[in-house]
């Protein structure tokens, strides 16, 4: 896991980086096609197995983001309007709180 500069210790706060692809085939991650993805991960936790909560790219998102099934955070489909603001929480908001 890649630290903070000058954080030391159990209690330093890792800096997280989450990528999220589209249209992204397993295949296409290699050194070969993704140079810098690839030295990124060497020094990084890496989530081999992932699981998608829909197959549609919006609706997947919102409930990473939410922690929610799509029926429970409402973003069923493409054409759907969600204010984000309505969420009593996200993932951004839980890691605002740490710092």
């Amino acid at each position: 896991m890649v630290q903070p500069p000058g954080a030391s210790g159990a209690a330093a706060l890792p800096h997280i980086l989450l990528i999220v692809t589209d249209q992204f085939r397993r295949d296409a991650f290699s050194s070969n096609i993704t140079p810098n993805l690839s030295t990124l991960s060497q020094r990084s936790t890496v989530f081999a197995n992932a699981y998608a909560s829909t197959p549609t790219c919006t609706p997947s998102r919102s409930a990473l983001l939410t922690g929610r099934s799509p029926w429970n955070h409402g973003m069923l489909g493409y054409g759907a309007y969600v204010n984000c603001e309505e969420y009593p929480t996200t993932l951004p908001m839980v890691l605002d709180g740490l710092g």
